[in-house]
């Protein structure tokens, strides 16, 4: 009886084993006789296979990783899972052919490595009459041609699956740039400029894990090329499982695919400071806003209410700008990483190190493109063991970063240097810009004596020790002037401050949300700053036609043409701002015009509000 049932279970193995093998025959069957049916018509249409391989020779960016080893990896992956998915194939087939009675696969005109013609291969998901070799993207209404089976089909990409035999032909890999269409002569171009034609084309890649059928042209080749760069065995398995969870959360599969960003996107914008955001950034944000769904993230501390009437959404979100506390920054990355889930924007776009770093480490986590500005390097780079606490981070958090923007060459250049980021990926800009109508030029005060105007935060790295210094000498060798102070205090000069009140030589006015008057007020604008990105306060200073004195660094000599418009000084040098001081008050109101005149014409010539926005949005988008 145990033998009867040994033999039993023996025949029923061989019968499954028999069904197994029935099945992948059919497929293979399948796929061969297609592709014998087709031998003629490719050759027309395709090229002889000599002269497939002649386009084939001489490759540009072939690695011997790409060469050797990824191609026994394809065959080998490849013809295990043609096995393995037999009977998948078998069930889909059948499937397809019952939903909408015709061939079950599906073959196009495909470009290939170096540019030579291949037959894609997939199952069939849309009706008989939809247009061959049309994109997706280019059909009016192509949800009308899905069927069913097919809808069902590309939700899951179980339509990629009969390229495992483009794959194993040699035609494909696992991972590369998806092929392009052969009429797709916007996206070859785009590939052959950065060399992304010259390998083969995969079944999944970078592009696909990055915003797949969401993706601009121009954004989609940026991604193969990028793929090309990196390509190697560690960079192909995180495409592969990135494509899983992708596939599984149905990311970026939009019927009337490439493309698809031009419409109306949603950018959620990450800043520590709403004012700041007000002041400078205003008109980025409206211009952004006029085509595209804004979302503000920031702290309230001013003109939050204004950017809600201007129809953007504002969240409250408390950032510590100065502190480091892990508890805190802890709780400010889980604030941005939800806020980003919840909301799934197209872009990211971050101002200052917390939202930068924090941010930007969410946004490559969630897969999210972003845009990062560093608006200077701040104290982070001045001690040597916190900047290389800061580099590590800014490195992990630009891995994936689109354009990071920064107001001065020297900052750009500092960040190459650390290895944070290529010089491929920066765009240095003039600044936010000045709006030279807003901040238009103001007929030269005539006060009863020379007013000097600092205004900013009142902390040690603006230079205030110097500043308070110089304005001490000044007094006390007898010149007669005032030094109006517009800020709020960040660091501890409160009392010393209200002595100088007190002796008539400073003059403070606290925190103004608007700056205007006090610039059209004062004979010469003092920013003795040691770091800035890009100083708007001398920018704005100058529009308004008035002299200015600032520290000889990045981010203040731009703003200035030394001895024409203004005076450089050392930084931390309290002789030399002394002596531009006392110099601004040795020459005439004339010659102090004149100066200010120059800085207007200056700032008219280069640093324009409407071209910084410009080549802003050219940028980011």
């Amino acid at each position: 009886m145990a033998r009867k049932d040994m033999q039993s279970k023996r025949k029923k193995r061989w019968l499954a084993a028999g069904v197994a093998a029935a099945a992948l025959g059919t497929a293979y069957l399948g796929l061969s006789a297609a592709a014998k049916a087709q031998r003629k018509q490719q050759e027309q249409e395709y090229g002889s296979a000599q002269e497939q391989q002649e386009k084939c020779a001489a490759p540009k960016h072939v690695s011997a990783y790409d060469a050797t080893w990824k191609r026994i990896a394809d065959k080998t992956l490849s013809f295990c899972g043609l096995i393995a998915l037999a009977p998948v194939y078998a069930v889909i087939s059948a499937a397809v052919y019952l939903d909408d009675p015709g061939p079950v696969l599906f073959t196009q005109k495909r470009v290939g490595k170096n540019k030579a013609y291949f037959p894609l291969h997939k199952f069939r998901s849309m009706k008989m009459d939809t247009p061959h070799d049309m994109p997706t993207h280019l059909l009016q209404d192509p949800e009308q041609y899905l069927t069913r089976v097919g809808r069902f089909l590309r939700k899951y990409s179980l339509d990629e699956l009969p390229q495992i035999w483009d794959i194993f032909v040699g035609n494909m890999s696992i991972i590369g740039p998806r092929p392009a269409l052969w009429n797709q002569e916007d996206l070859i171009a785009a590939r052959d400029a950065c060399g992304a034609n010259d390998i083969r084309p995969g079944l999944t890649g970078w592009a696909q894990i990055n915003g797949r059928d969401e993706l601009e042209i121009a954004e989609k080749a940026r991604y193969d090329g990028e793929y090309v760069q990196k390509e190697s065995f560690s960079f192909d398995v995180k495409c592969f499982f990135g494509t899983i969870a992708s596939v599984l959360k149905h990311e970026g599969v939009v019927e009337g695919g490439t493309g698809n960003s031009q419409q109306r996107k949603k950018i959620v914008i990450l800043t520590n400071h709403s004012y700041m955001l007000w002041r400078f950034r205003r008109e980025l944000i409206e211009d952004l806003a006029k085509e595209h769904e804004v979302v503000l993230g920031m702290p309230f501390v001013g003109h939050e209410q204004d950017f809600m009437a201007l129809g953007m959404r504002c969240v409250n979100i408390d950032v510590d700008r100065r502190g480091i506390n892990p508890a805190t920054d802890a709780k400010l990355i889980h604030t941005y990483y939800q806020l980003l889930k919840q909301e799934k924007p197209n872009l990211v776009i971050t101002y200052s190190i917390k939202p930068n770093i924090y941010a930007g480490l969410c946004c490559r986590t969630l897969h999210i493109p972003f845009c990062a500005n560093v608006q200077g390097l701040g104290t982070a780079f001045q001690k040597p063991r916190l900047a290389k606490a800061v580099t590590i981070l800014y490195r992990e958090a630009f891995r994936g970063v689109k354009t990071v923007f920064f107001e001065n060459t020297a900052n750009a250049q500092e960040f190459i240097n650390r290895k944070i980021v290529s010089q491929e990926k920066i765009t240095v800009l003039h600044g936010a810009g000045v709006d030279v109508q807003a901040y238009s030029y103001q007929a030269y005060p005539e006060n009863a004596c020379v007013h000097f105007l600092y205004l900013g935060r009142i902390m040690k790295e603006k230079g205030m020790d110097e500043l308070l210094d110089a304005c001490e000498q000044l007094h006390e060798e007898g010149y007669s002037f005032v030094l109006d102070l517009v800020g709020f205090f960040e660091d501890a000069y409160k009392q010393r401050i209200n002595q100088l009140s007190a002796q008539g030589i400073v003059v403070f006015h606290g925190f103004q949300q608007e700056p205007r008057p006090f610039y059209a007020a004062c004979d010469c604008v003092v920013l003795p700053s040691y770091h800035e990105g890009m100083s708007n306060v001398l920018l704005e200073a100058a529009a308004t036609g008035r002299p200015v004195i600032t520290s000889d660094i990045p981010g203040c000599r731009e703003a200035v043409v030394d001895q024409k418009s203004g005076f450089l000084v050392p930084k931390g040098d309290t002789q030399a701002l002394y002596r531009a001081m006392k110099h601004m008050l040795s020459i005439d109101r004339a010659q102090r015009e004149q100066i200010g005149l120059a800085g207007r014409k200056w700032i008219e010539q280069q640093f324009g509000k409407e071209q910084v926005v410009r080549e802003t949005k050219n940028a980011l988008m």
